[in-house]
């Protein structure tokens, strides 16, 4: 009779809970988390011009009623900074109601990523434990593009070993590319790991959205993988070279570290010679 007693009593907040919008469940007041720190990310307008500027970031064909977030300082430009940080929109909350899809504050695009939003890296509790904790910027769509859609040349490259879902990612950027972005040049597939930047026996794939249909329902990669390989020179040189700006590299922790070795690369060019054109290393776990 105590237990049920218990549950009921149990039940009877879980339902209070709810009805104040309130997650079910027991709260645990000695376990909390009060500080989060932000590990930010350096916007590459920083280093040079955003080629976006202006240029609303949309999803064709789909339209909601999501607000238009305000963009933290370190996502923003030097130029956009003043806009972003600025005490009348201080107070901008990213929830705000409005009812009209012709309010400025509004976006064609099915969710953008608004102020700070992050993932905490430190999930585990323990009652009386710090309440501190480290968060990533959450990934996802901005309110300000960097790169211009019509002028984007992307790679896609997978290295490592094989796990499920290789071809799935890569179809579904090459979808996002074109179908969502509306890019205006190519995607390339770069074949065999790092190593197909300049393997002449392994040229690139020209990737569309025709030829990746069906890749999704076959094991493996289409782009072919392999470990090593990897020669910093040579594979800026061949982005440099096809005029590609974004390269998503897919893969496990060692490609993972090649990828930042191309990104501190190519920022490397961008400082000691101007006139080359600035790369943007994705990663995509």
């Amino acid at each position: 009779m105590a237990y049920e007693e218990e549950r009921a009593k149990r039940e009877l907040a879980s339902k209070r809970n709810s009805m104040r919008g309130l997650p079910v469940g027991t709260k645990i007041p000695d376990l909390q988390i009060r500080d989060v720190y932000l590990w930010e990310v350096e916007h590459l307008g920083h280093r040079f011009q955003s080629e976006g500027a202006g240029i609303e970031n949309k999803m064709h064909g789909v339209k909601s009623k999501t607000p238009l977030p305000l963009s933290p300082t370190f996502f923003t430009t030097r130029s956009e900074h003043d806009m972003s940080t600025s005490e009348d929109k201080a107070d901008f909350k990213s929830d705000e109601k409005v009812n009209t899809l012709d309010a400025p504050d509004f976006t064609s695009y099915n969710k953008l990523i608004g102020i700070h939003e992050c993932i905490l890296s430190d999930l585990v509790r323990k009652p009386n434990d710090n309440c501190a904790t480290h968060a990533y910027v959450r990934a996802g769509p901005r309110r300000q593009l960097h790169f211009n859609p019509a002028k984007v040349n992307a790679a896609i490259v997978t290295c490592g070993g094989l796990c499920p879902g290789l071809n799935t990612v890569v179809r579904e950027i090459v979808n996002t590319l074109y179908y969502l972005y509306g890019v205006g040049g190519k995607v390339y597939g770069i074949r065999g790991g790092f190593k197909g930047f300049y393997d002449h026996e392994l040229p690139p794939l020209d990737l569309t959205t025709d030829s990746v249909s069906e890749i999704h329902q076959h094991g493996g990669t289409v782009l072919g993988s392999s470990r090593g390989g990897f020669d910093l020179e040579k594979i800026i040189g061949f982005l440099k070279a096809k005029k590609i700006n974004q390269l998503y590299v897919i893969g496990g922790d060692g490609t993972h570290r090649g990828a930042f070795l191309i990104h501190e690369g190519c920022i490397s060019k961008v400082r000691t010679h101007k006139s080359v054109h600035a790369i943007m290393a994705k990663f995509i776990w």
